[in-house]
């Protein structure tokens, strides 16, 4: 007989993921709203994931072409339980499952195996109020997430590599594929890469001196990138597509959505005395995650050792800035 697995780490994070899979199937996004209908993101993407249209620039291909063919295999699967508008949404319930699994990995590494505490801290942050709105709802916020998590797996998978001596370049083109990735879904996720880079070439600058591992990491960062040829190709076949605005060519229209002023207009007053602290940021943080959390999880990132923590400080710093 097949033997039972009992690792209670395993069983712990199974069951943090089917009770987070549960308590978002049963909470998934039934309708529109009216005015949901006359513009906005959700019923863009939603468009994009029914029709295989191009989303909101620049077009986000790997989300919307995998939004496509999640929303036609889930017809006979799911299509006797969930309206249409629950399928699509679903598809954001696919990649924060995901992201929790990875979550939990990382956090029961950190802690080394204290899986109560993984646990608890998983089920924490899968009911926060962005995690759990943007697990029932059309956007592609949990596949950012779940790329970002996976970056950070593999960073340290790769550092642990080193340390032990073990054959560690493949973790790199893993990381320069998924680094690829980002750039054809949100980009802000790369906020991550100049961290990352000084996590790896801090430890080995050797790698500087490797054109052959050069090459192969850009060309495997750039394979995700080819699927901004399925943009160029809807755009092409679906003129009405385009959106607002007149072009010479197929060719200018798509240099023009690729290249987005969208949200530039948003940025460019800057920080201003009145803007500098608002209801909204940056109170939305302790808000969403509590003081004990925050602070607690703040220093406790020191306890990652300290390159691992410049890694994730770094980012957070990033990110702060941004969004601020």
């Amino acid at each position: 007989p097949m033997a039972v697995n009992r690792d209670p780490r395993v069983w712990a994070g199974f069951a943090v993921i089917l009770l987070a899979a549960i308590l978002y199937l049963v909470t998934l996004d039934t309708g529109l709203r009216p005015d949901e209908l006359t513009g906005g993101d959700l019923i863009t993407h939603q468009y994009a994931q029914v029709q295989g249209r191009p989303s909101n620039a620049p077009g986000y291909p790997l989300y919307t072409m995998g939004g496509w063919l999640w929303y036609r295999v889930t017809r006979p699967l799911l299509g006797w339980a969930f309206n249409p508008i629950q399928r699509l949404a679903s598809y954001s319930t696919l990649w924060s499952l995901l992201s929790l699994s990875v979550l939990y990995l990382l956090i029961l590494r950190a802690t080394q195996g204290n899986w109560p505490l993984a646990a608890l801290s998983t089920v924490f942050y899968a009911t926060t109020y962005f995690f759990w709105f943007y697990s029932v709802t059309t956007e592609q916020y949990t596949l950012a997430i779940f790329q970002t998590l996976l970056i950070v797996w593999l960073a340290f998978k790769w550092d642990e590599a080193q340390t032990q001596g073990e054959p560690s370049d493949r973790y790199l083109l893993f990381l320069a594929f998924v680094v690829g990735t980002c750039l054809a879904n949100l980009v802000t996720t790369l906020f991550i890469l100049p961290p990352l880079l000084w996590f790896v070439l801090g430890r080995r600058p050797d790698l500087l001196r490797s054109p052959k591992l050069i090459l192969a990491s850009v060309a495997v960062a750039l394979l995700p990138v080819l699927s901004y040829a399925y943009v160029y190709a809807r755009g092409a076949a679906h003129p009405e597509w385009r959106g607002e605005g007149q072009w010479p060519s197929t060719w200018a229209w798509f240099v023009d959505f690729v290249t987005t002023q969208q949200g530039r207009d948003e940025l460019a007053p800057g920080l201003s005395f009145g803007q500098f602290f608002t209801a909204e940021f940056p109170p939305l943080i302790w808000g969403e995650l509590t003081w004990i959390v925050l602070i607690g999880g703040l220093v406790g990132i020191w306890w990652l050792g300290r390159r691992r923590a410049f890694f994730i400080y770094g980012t957070l710093a990033i990110y702060f800035l941004f969004c601020w």
